[in-house]
């Protein structure tokens, strides 16, 4: 997705794309709305391309006070995608250009999916009160339209997990599998390669973390010169991979990320893999003071007891509730 600044001729896809995401209501006039933001010079409005359709946008001012927010939409086709931190981000930036401290935005109060998406990014509510008054008379009543559904909330049980010394029994050998096998390090890996990995092994265990990230977000910790990945592939197809994080040395070690493609599941390689990727952890020199991972009930059901088979154990469970991150177009459905 290509963004830049609305041009003349725009207007009608972007008042469809708004009318695609539900923002247009009765009292607003959305033509109005574009023509009045284009006459300030205190306002713009970002456009998202891909292809010729405009599928996001992000109209933002500065009042000389706060920046603002309005109409930030992404094509329901994208959602999950990453446009809409894409194009945020954009009007971000320009208000930063302009001098803005602080960037604000309203949100009406049944929409809980949208909450959670600026939450996601960054935002934070605060305890105010909004207030209004209308300078010019509106052409129609304020009557909100129902609330959207509410997010289901899911029940999350963490595990936390500890290793204080190098495991005493032997190596696992390399799984026989008829095809062969690899495992190589990553260095200095892509974004995208990386998120069709990541993604690929988590989406069907709900690992929301990396995909509510920035690109540039993902790229600092994959390319950290303490962060190191591996990826098992068979027959030169990626398998699985695993994500050691070093950042906390000397103290800890920390499994970060550890899994296989679904494809790849039952064929005897997560064994291997983790008890490899515990004995490259301990290898480092200096070695870890302890090795650290955790797990969810999200996750894979035979993680946790695959992790304490491997010599991890159990130091600490925090309880949550976590709202449906593909309810909330985090991850695609």
């Amino acid at each position: 997705m290509d963004i830049r600044p609305i041009i003349d001729g725009d207007e009608e896809a972007l008042v469809a794309l708004w009318g695609a995401c539900k923002l247009i209501r009765p009292w607003n006039d959305p033509t109005a709305d574009i023509a009045l933001a284009r006459r300030s010079p205190a306002a713009e409005i970002f456009v998202g391309i891909d292809g010729e359709d405009i599928v996001a946008s992000a109209m933002c001012g500065f009042d000389g006070h706060r920046g603002w927010l309005y109409y930030v939409a992404t094509h329901p086709d994208l959602r999950g995608t990453g446009a809409g931190r894409s194009i945020v981000t954009v009007a971000e930036d320009w208000l930063a250009e302009q001098g803005c401290p602080k960037a604000e935005l309203i949100i009406r109060g049944g929409n809980k999916p949208v909450a959670a998406f600026y939450e996601a990014i960054g935002y934070t509510i605060e305890d105010r009160i909004l207030m209004a008054k209308w300078l010019i008379e509106p052409p129609a009543a304020q009557d909100e339209p129902a609330s959207e559904p509410e997010v289901e909330l899911f029940d999350v049980t963490i595990t936390f997990l500890e290793m204080t010394a190098r495991p005493t029994a032997p190596p696992r050998p390399m799984p026989v599998t008829g095809t062969p096998l690899s495992l190589i390090r990553l260095h200095n890996p892509t974004v995208s390669y990386y998120r069709y990995i990541q993604h690929t092994v988590g989406d069907p265990w709900l690992w929301f973390e990396r995909r509510k990230m920035s690109d540039a977000e993902v790229h600092a910790i994959i390319t950290d010169e303490n962060v190191e990945i591996y990826v098992l592939s068979e027959g030169g197809v990626p398998a699985g991979f695993v994500e050691l994080d070093f950042r906390g040395m000397p103290d800890e070690a920390d499994v970060a990320y550890f899994g296989l493609l679904p494809d790849f599941i039952g064929k005897g390689l997560g064994p291997y893999l983790l008890d490899w990727a515990i004995r490259t952890a301990w290898d480092r020199d200096p070695a870890p003071k302890r090795l650290t991972v955790n797990t969810c009930s999200l996750d894979h059901p035979s993680a946790l007891g695959a992790y304490q088979k491997a010599g991890f154990r159990p130091y600490a469970r925090e309880q949550k509730k976590v709202p449906d991150p593909k309810a909330l177009g985090i991850i695609p459905v």
